[in-house]
């Protein structure tokens, strides 16, 4: 498994979950329910581009949190927002990746 870190601000985690951060997702579902949700459209010199997001990542969980909705990945990600350390999980390319964010505030 990879594991990344990188600092970040609450401001730019507020960018990423609104959708200003350079980042499009969509919605990866198995039989019907969502399961994660996969980046699309990486933009360069975004916040989404300096914490290395990437085209085809999938996000499964921010800190221990299933993906299994829009609305949860909206909550998971709004809890995240209180915490010092964020770890998301996640697969790139097929493998097992975790991004860890540390608040700088």
């Amino acid at each position: 498994m990879r594991t990344v870190e990188y600092e970040t601000t609450p401001a730019d985690l507020r960018n990423l979950l609104s959708g200003e951060g350079g980042v499009d997702l969509e919605r990866i579902a198995e039989n019907g329910t969502q399961v994660a949700m996969r980046i699309v459209g990486v933009q360069p010199g975004t916040t989404a581009a300096r914490l290395g997001a990437q085209n085809g990542d999938t996000i499964e969980s921010i800190n221990d949190m299933p993906l299994v909705s829009i609305a949860a990945a909206y909550q998971a990600g709004d809890a995240a927002a209180k915490e010092d350390r964020i770890v998301i999980k996640g697969k790139r390319a097929g493998e097992p990746y975790t991004t860890v964010l540390t608040m700088k505030r």
